[in-house]
């Protein structure tokens, strides 16, 4: 993590974001803030909306933090697949930012928190042999259980046992900034049928930042095609049509 400080072009509401988008958005700020100021001050009416994929959604974001003050609430930024930026704690307090996620994008779940957290998990359940015996009792001892299988007794123990290991896990986490929005249903699966019916199950919808606090385990959690940047505009041009 990085720092962002008032020599950043303005006060700004909290201090800490991802090192990397930090330093981006510095070397950005350095080349553009003069003529973004002078074209501002020129006239009122204009405001300045930033926009990126990625990591210049991130960026974007970063620079939307700095500027906020500085341009009296006349920056804002957009970002698509945007990666995780800010701390859990304050990136819903970011107002200016808008994120938009595609459902399973791999890199909204992803930080060195995260990891930290899923290594502390993991962790324990290697070295408590009693622990991994219990879970394998409640669950299944040859094959998975689903979760209609799983008796009223089990899965209570189950959310006892996830508790118990979120315990473990108190690093800090990065998520993506300000308002989130998630792309999901149909969307992300590009059927093949373009018919009316189709088009309308698609959906976009805001959701708390808590969502992206734990890395997902799935089989598909490290598919990047659901971060390309043709996807991202091929399913809102959908929405858009279908709205």
């Amino acid at each position: 993590d990085d720092s962002i400080t008032s020599s950043d072009w303005g006060q700004i509401q909290f201090s800490r974001a991802h090192s990397g988008m930090v330093e981006a958005a510095r070397g950005v700020a350095r080349m553009t803030a003069k003529i973004i100021s002078d074209e501002l001050q020129l006239d009122p009416t204009l405001s300045l909306v930033i926009v990126g994929h990625s990591l210049g959604g991130g960026v974007a974001a970063v620079l939307a933090t700095m500027w906020k003050q500085r341009f009296e609430n006349r920056v804002r930024s957009i970002g698509f697949g945007n990666p995780c930026v800010f701390p859990l704690a304050i990136t819903s307090s970011c107002d200016n930012i808008v994120s938009v996620t595609g459902e399973g994008d791999p890199f909204a779940c992803f930080s060195l928190g995260h990891i930290a957290d899923l290594t502390k998990a993991l962790s324990k359940l290697c070295s408590d042999d009693g622990f991994r015996d219990e879970i394998m009792q409640h669950t299944g001892t040859t094959s998975w259980l689903k979760p209609e299988e799983i008796s009223e007794e089990d899965y209570v123990w189950c959310l006892n046992a996830m508790t118990f290991l979120r315990k473990q896990m108190n690093s800090e986490i990065l998520v993506p900034p300000g308002v989130i929005y998630v792309m999901s249903g149909s969307l992300f699966e590009f059927p093949t049928d373009e018919s009316e019916s189709s088009v309308k199950r698609y959906n976009i919808r805001t959701v708390d930042p808590t969502v992206f606090d734990e890395m997902r385990i799935s089989p598909r959690m490290f598919d990047v095609s659901r971060h390309v940047p043709a996807r991202y505009e091929t399913v809102l041009q959908r929405i858009a049509a279908s709205a």
